[in-house]
């Protein structure tokens, strides 16, 4: 049996993306800038950003026939098949629907310079991550509120969840538009779910869909373990182990945000009953306008580089909504003038220091085992002798290995439960931190991946053999560290729109800079330790398994024994990296905490008519994937900007 080389798949699949690129058909109300007719063009709202948050709140936005949205996206369509095929997501890194976002040297994690991808293409990092749908524990919602946002309890944020969600009910017969595939090889023990957990009406198409019989033994293999066998992840508790639930499409297309707020018909470009929306590709914004008026600070509009380089500018007539992610909304702030401290170049507007800091993200460490040849993965799949028909099955049936998200099945776990004597001897010696929101929140969530798993995909398994990743998630993170910016080492030649394109200047580009400071907090170190700990206990267990079975061999227990805490915690620093979920570093919280960016209602402090609306306003990073909270601040948002201005508007005309 042999599998196809990875460098083949992957210019394979890059070759389909150029052509996908080229022949796809344009779309009224998405495209490049066009200056004659755009220019003209009025808009209420102005979106700095495609990604999840900003596809969410264009299409909620424009449900006002009256309004007209802009939305600014440095990407382009998603319409390609490294985003569409599940299975193939991770091929996306380095690609050019990837920020290629590195961090500095990161000084207590081996010193290493690490990749965090980020999802340059309208519906964001959406269109590029794993599709797993997990809300992550009510209690950390009540701690939002807890922590001074009134609102954001879980009580308050559960319909947001359920509005977007279009829940593909396994219960429901399979002629029903909502029930499941036809075709697809139902696993009933593994699909329940709580029904008044979830909505089956929202544009979010969630599922459950491909299940490896590997991502079965894992399940089964902590069953043995003694952790519980969890109904619903996204229901009363999402401690213990089951399969994901996920967002792809009932034809197996992953359901993005783009594909699941501005797809359907009649929502781009609008019109009819509904507002307009226009999409411009290739918009790298350069910062927000900002204006002062009566004393006040106000923001009026942004400029960005067109895709021919050349410097616009537009303006909102309501407000400038800033969704450009963990990483790019602190970046437009500080090249705003909004920040911490004046940048070189840059004048400063408004001081507001908790921009770019608090910085948090969910680091993972791998153990790869060896399986036994029968094992149920996707390197099946992908040998020679069944790969065609198995991009039959996924292209025509809608089935099959290429229809998974791969990380399938996972656990959720508190230290206590697998690292009792750990806790006991870090309380003894006055070290431990309780981060979790409280006790159902986790502290650890293991993901079973059904191949070899090593540096975002791009170490690839040395044989065809099969194997299998266990991969250990710090849910929790004490470290936190910064987002800042600097210029590029050359600035670019931008014709200035202001000379109608004649002329040319050179207009000081900032950089992303990303510090994520991992392991500065050396308990994480130890926790991630504990972890590995832990996924050997759950190796063993497979190996018994007669379908499964179960050889370590990265990093082998040789080259790092479980008994040896300091080669443990080596091995964590310098082989961990991020699983793709920073938050926080444009804080929500109250005008007492110096370090807020934005208040309840997502208004950037000390700004009018400038909202944050992306995971950066996490208050504190969730115990689960951060996706899908996300997806309910945008929604949430979208109720609070229609209230505001209905409120307003009843005020001006009761005035007069």
């Amino acid at each position: 049996m042999f599998a196809p080389r990875p460098g083949l798949i992957r210019s394979s699949l890059a070759g389909l993306n150029n052509v996908a690129y080229l022949t796809n058909l344009p779309e009224e109300g998405k495209g490049t800038w066009s200056h004659a007719k755009d220019s003209q063009e009025h808009y209420d709202y102005i979106i700095l950003g495609g990604g999840s948050a900003g596809c969410v709140l264009a299409a909620r936005l424009a449900e006002d026939p009256k309004v007209k949205v802009l939305v600014l996206e440095a990407g382009y369509t998603d319409e390609i098949p490294t985003s569409k095929m599940p299975a193939v997501y991770l091929l996306t890194v380095d690609s050019p629907t990837d920020w290629q976002f590195v961090t500095t040297p990161q000084i207590h994690a081996g010193n290493r310079v690490m990749k965090q991808p980020r999802g340059k293409a309208l519906g964001g990092t959406s269109a590029m991550n794993a599709m797993i749908y997990h809300r992550g524990p009510a209690s950390d919602f009540d701690e939002w509120a807890a922590l001074g946002n009134p609102g954001w309890s879980y009580k308050d944020v559960l319909p947001y969840f359920k509005k977007s969600e279009g829940f593909n009910n396994p219960d429901l017969p399979s002629s029903h538009p909502r029930g499941p595939q036809t075709s697809r090889i139902r696993k009933p023990v593994y699909e329940t779910h709580d029904p008044k957990y979830h909505n089956t009406d929202g544009p979010w198409q969630v599922s459950f869909h491909h299940l490896f019989g590997s991502s079965e033994g894992f399940i089964r293999a902590n069953v043995a373990e003694g952790i519980p066998l969890n109904k619903d992840f996204n229901g009363n508790s999402t401690l213990g182990v089951n399969r994901f639930q996920t967002f792809i499409q009932r034809d197996a297309v992953r359901s993005s945000l783009a594909r699941a707020f501005l797809k359907p018909k009649g929502v781009v470009p609008g019109g009819g009953p509904r507002g307009i929306i226009r999409v411009v590709y290739g918009a790298n914004i350069q910062k927000i306008l900002i204006q002062t008026r009566k004393g006040a600070k106000m923001a009026y509009g942004a400029e960005f580089l067109d895709d021919k380089n050349v410097l616009r500018r537009v303006v909102a007539q309501r407000e400038v909504l800033l969704s450009s992610g963990a990483f790019g909304s602190p970046h437009l702030l500080l090249a705003s003038g909004i920040g911490p401290s004046p940048q070189p170049s840059i004048p400063h507007v408004h001081l507001l220091k908790g921009v770019g800091a608090n910085l948090a993200d969910h680091l993972g460490i791998g153990v790869v085992f060896r399986a036994r040849d029968r094992c149920h993965t996707i390197q099946q799949d992908l040998a020679y002798s069944r790969v065609l028909a198995s991009l039959f099955n996924y292209g025509v049936r809608g089935v099959g290995g290429f229809t998974s998200q791969i990380g399938e099945s996972a656990n959720f776990v508190r230290l206590e439960d697998f690292a009792p004597e750990f806790v006991a001897r870090e309380k003894a010696n006055g070290t431990y931190q309780e981060r979790a929101s409280g006790p159902n929140s986790p502290h650890i969530e293991v993901i079973f991946a059904p191949f070899y798993v090593r540096k975002h995909g791009t170490v690839m398994a040395p044989d065809a053999k099969m194997y299998y990743t266990l991969i250990a998630l710090l849910l929790n993170p004490c470290s936190s560290g910064t987002i800042t910016i600097q210029p590029k080492k050359t600035g670019k030649k931008n014709s200035n729109a202001t000379t109608g394109g004649g002329g040319n200047n050179t207009i000081p580009e900032m950089e992303t800079v990303v510090d994520p400071n991992y392991f500065s907090d050396s308990f994480d170190a130890r926790v991630m330790a504990e972890s590995v700990k832990f996924m050997r206990k759950l190796g063993r267990r497979m190996s018994e398994d007669p379908e499964m079975g179960g050889r370590e061999v990265f990093p082998g227990e040789k080259q790092v024994p479980s008994d040896d805490n300091n080669a443990l915690e080596k091995y964590v620093r310098e082989t961990a990296e991020t699983y793709y979920h920073p938050t926080s570093t444009c804080r929500m919280g109250p005008a007492s905490d110096p370090m807020s960016v934005v208040d309840s209602r997502l208004n950037v402090y000390g700004i009018d008519r400038l909202r944050v609306i992306d995971a950066s306003v996490m208050p504190k990073i969730p115990a689960g994937h951060t996706c899908s909270p996300s997806v309910m601040i945008a929604e949430k948002a979208a109720d609070m900007i229609k209230q505001d201005w209905a409120e307003s508007s009843s005020a001006v005309s009761s005035k007069l």
